[in-house]
């Protein structure tokens, strides 16, 4: 799997996002069996409560505290997917920002990236290739978050015709990622969420990230790789700035000099994009086209 910037980026966040994600789902449930199996619930629920810094704060009966896990999953559903689907945009806005280096390879817009709209992003980063089961289910999730995010959570018609007219292939997808189907009671109200559609979601928006990954592995050229390739190794970290320009830029470097810098180059490829096996003589050229 190629990792260009924006692709490790969204990874880094994605593992960090399902941790957080489990280790909620861990405590909640394991502190509703230890409420169930108190033998004095209201001193269990003030010591599970007071383990978490300023709780001391709140008068929170044992009734109270049971509401509060027993509510969990649904309230971090509620807060998760809008911060999964967040994670996923950031990919798609660098992804195309990484694609405008390459002239003609996308569609240009008076905007920048980061103001297209989310349609228009996840359009551009198909390159032309049609819908997958992944790119379908993703523009469910997209209109769920937008429910969440400015409707106050309440299911709307928007949103019940996106998943009616989902393809029976994603909505068999999103059953079985939940192992449930998407369930409301009726328009206007809150659906049934909980930790079943935050993994849903977290696995439909790791599937579109890999597929968006093969797509620009198979956008750019292999010249088009160098030169990213290069521009990552200079901008990720300040040792490779430093090393990247050891000479001012039109001078370059030549001799030993010169092959040390293609080394770390060669370096830097083997660890992130390996799957290219770029040649030496392919980086040289890549560096020198973005000094």
């Amino acid at each position: 799997m190629i990792q260009y910037r924006a692709f490790r980026t969204w990874q880094a966040m994605q593992k960090r996002s399902n941790n957080s994600i489990l280790a909620l789902s861990v405590g909640a449930n394991h502190a509703r069996r230890e409420m169930d199996h108190s033998a004095d619930p209201e001193i269990r629920a003030r010591t599970l409560l007071n383990a978490v810094p300023l709780t001391e704060r709140l008068d929170v009966t044992a009734a109270e505290a049971k509401k509060i896990f027993d509510s969990a999953a649904t309230d971090m559903a509620f807060l998760a997917i809008p911060q999964v689907i967040a994670l996923h945009i950031e990919l798609c806005v660098g992804t195309v920002i990484e694609c405008q280096n390459s002239p003609g390879l996308i569609k240009q817009h008076d905007k920048e990236p980061g103001w297209w709209s989310v349609p228009l992003l996840h359009k551009t980063v198909r390159f032309g290739g049609h819908q997958t089961t992944a790119d379908h289910l993703l523009a469910f999730c997209l209109k769920l978050r937008n429910t969440m995010m400015h409707g106050a959570g309440k299911v709307d018609e928007d949103l019940v015709k996106v998943w009616k007219n989902l393809p029976p292939a994603a909505k068999a997808r999103w059953e079985s990622l939940a192992a449930r189907p998407f369930t409301y009671t009726r328009i206007d109200t809150l659906p049934t969420l909980g930790w079943p559609e935050v993994m849903a979601t977290l696995a439909v928006t790791k599937e579109s990230a890999h597929e968006i990954n093969k797509r620009v592995e198979r956008a750019l050229t292999r010249k088009q790789w160098a030169e990213v390739i290069a521009r990552d190794y200079r901008d990720s970290t300040a040792v490779g700035r430093r090393r990247f320009n050891a000479a001012p830029a039109g001078q370059g470097l030549t001799g030993p000099e010169h092959d040390r810098v293609v080394q770390r180059l060669q370096g830097h490829a083997l660890t992130y994009y390996r799957q290219l096996a770029m040649t030496a003589d392919e980086l040289r050229v890549g560096w020198d086209a973005v000094r």
